[in-house]
């Protein structure tokens, strides 16, 4: 690729632009999972490319649905892929285990791991371009983890963006978020919102400052939900939500897990995330075989919802992951 950026400022400056846009050959649509769930995914074909590089699949992080992609999804299309994305059920516009949607409640994190085949197996093969490249922030990053380790031969490869190797308490001991959270299932609060979190609120609490430098695309999800459609919105997590997480990330970290994830992984670190473990971050990539890990310096959790010097940062490091002008080849 010599000197030339790729992507160039003028593709990064258009997608900025129309980052609350779908493209006009978007398809939204819902599939039925192993369960009989619906579950919520888009397509975007690239449709004014011959020959397609290659499917980026999206999936979102806790709140957040598929719509908050769209930036990228335009970054990707001008760069001749087509993408696709689907919001994990509990959230987005997928099944909702519980009746108040505002609760975000899962019963375990082992059905995302199954609808994520299932949107490969019903969605996605013979349907859209090779190879497959998922790409995910914070929690749908943990889903693309495990899911590359049971699952090894759906995907290429994958970035991960902020991924929830493990969740960052700020100092308080595992053994007591975890235990707190033990203790109010048991006491039948389970579906009850852990401490600091409520139902929906906008601006999602004031958490800017915890999320991403840049105010106007840390309010690109209240956009979506004010304008296209209020039942994208999820409130706070309940303690049945983060007792699973924790429960996965123990599975996540278990000896020997990373090792058997033999695809090319990018692991794309916020310098300054008090949202996820950056430490346990670092300690996952040393151990995966083909891992690579980039920290971009003073950015949050949101990097994807940053100021545009970072995401440039972003984009470099997914440059060179992958071949991004004459398209990837992961070939071990």
């Amino acid at each position: 690729m010599g000197d030339k950026q790729v992507p160039s400022a003028d593709i990064l400056a258009k997608a900025k632009e129309n980052r609350r846009i779908a493209p006009e050959d978007s398809v939204f649509d819902y599939f039925k999972s192993f369960d009989g769930e619906i579950i919520r995914f888009a397509r975007f074909p690239a449709s004014k490319v011959v020959e397609p590089k290659g499917t980026v699949i999206f999936i979102p992080g806790r709140t957040e649905f598929i719509e908050k992609f769209i930036e990228d999804v335009h970054v990707f299309n001008d760069l001749g892929f087509a993408c696709a994305a689907m919001d994990l059920r509990g959230q987005g516009m997928s099944h909702r285990p519980h009746p108040n949607r505002d609760k975000h409640f899962v019963r375990s994190f082992e059905p995302h791991m199954a609808d994520l085949q299932q949107l490969f197996d019903q969605a996605l093969a013979n349907k859209m371009p090779k190879p497959f490249i998922l790409m995910g922030h914070s929690a749908g990053s943990h889903v693309i983890l495990r899911f590359l380790h049971d699952h090894p031969d759906y995907a290429d490869a994958a970035i991960t963006v902020a991924p929830m190797v493990k969740i960052f308490l700020g100092g308080l001991p595992e053994f007591v978020a975890k235990g707190l959270a033990w203790v109010m299932g048991h006491l039948g609060l389970r579906a009850a919102y852990i401490p600091g979190h409520t139902a929906f609120k906008e601006g999602r609490w004031g958490w800017r400052k915890k999320l991403t430098h840049d105010d106007e695309r840390f309010n690109d999800e209240d956009y979506f939900i004010q304008n296209k459609d209020k039942r994208l919105a999820v409130g706070g997590a309940t303690y049945t939500w983060l007792w699973e997480a924790m429960k996965s990330t123990d599975i996540l970290n278990e000896d020997g897990y990373a090792e058997k994830i033999k695809k090319p992984v990018l692991i794309l670190q916020a310098g300054e995330d008090t949202i996820v473990d950056n430490k346990a971050q670092s300690a996952f990539a040393l151990k995966l075989p083909q891992g690579k890990l980039v920290r971009i310096e003073g950015a949050m959790h949101e990097l994807l919802k940053e100021t545009d010097e970072h995401r440039a940062q972003v984009w470099q490091a997914i440059s060179g992951f992958m071949d991004l002008e004459n398209g990837p080849n992961f070939s071990e």
